[in-house]
């Protein structure tokens, strides 16, 4: 098993997809506000750099920045090829070439690949076994949910403490904290909102992971997106 992101790997079984998201959840799906638990995901690419091009845009040694807001709650967990992970499907944000003035702003689209379906969420992979206690890398990537939960380590981007950083980096995606480590993006052609996003160089370098949790739970934005029951009395 490789790091996600950062060190090539062996072509990964594809799983069909169990939920059809469009943002948070599956169709149908009620989370009750009581136990909502809703926290923004940030991972700042620091020093480290993509080039390629995004739509009709071209970049070129940019800084990049992905975003999430997603309910903890939900979180999926499960093991692959040894490797324990925690996974919450959600909609993902790329900010390309800084947040305060981008390049470019797209959000990751869901794809299918033959006959299995992928989806964009938070993922924490826990690298102990592979790399000594406390490995850990958590990020941003998609994956097939169904038969057997499993992300596809080829693709998307993240953050580990494999050489040097801080400890915690692999956690159940619930707690608040900051994190440093090394950050990549992995290079792979991805479907977006602003249209096909093909990264061909990249560079790895000191990066940032951060969780926060979302005032009183997010319910408000739940409520909004009509993804939240209110308790009857």
């Amino acid at each position: 098993m490789q790091l996600p992101t950062f060190v090539s790997s062996r072509d990964h079984r594809s799983i069909a997809l169990l939920m059809v998201l469009g943002g948070v959840g599956a169709a149908g799906l009620a989370v009750d506000p009581a136990e909502a638990a809703l926290m923004n995901y940030t991972l700042d690419g620091g020093d480290s750099q993509i080039t390629g091009t995004v739509g009709s845009t071209s970049f070129n040694l940019a800084s990049w920045t992905m975003t999430a807001t997603a309910d903890s709650s939900q979180v999926q967990s499960g093991t692959e090829q040894g490797v324990p992970y925690y996974f919450i499907p959600t909609t993902v944000t790329l900010w390309i070439g800084g947040t305060s003035n981008p390049v470019a702003t797209v959000t990751m689209s869901n794809y299918t690949s033959g006959s299995n379906s992928f989806v964009w969420g938070v993922f924490s992979g826990d690298y102990s076994s592979y790399f000594g206690q406390g490995a850990g890398s958590s990020g941003f990537g998609p994956m097939d949910l169904s038969t057997t939960p499993d992300w596809t380590t080829s693709s998307g981007a993240g953050l580990n403490n494999i050489s040097g950083g801080t400890p915690g980096i692999y956690n159940n995606l619930s707690a608040s904290g900051v994190w440093t480590g090394s950050a990549g993006f992995w290079s792979q052609t991805y479907e977006t909102s602003g249209g096909t996003l093909t990264v061909t160089g990249r560079s790895n370098g000191p990066g940032t992971w951060t969780i926060t949790s979302v005032p009183g739970g997010g319910v408000a934005v739940l409520l909004a997106a009509g993804l939240v029951r209110r308790r009857r009395r």
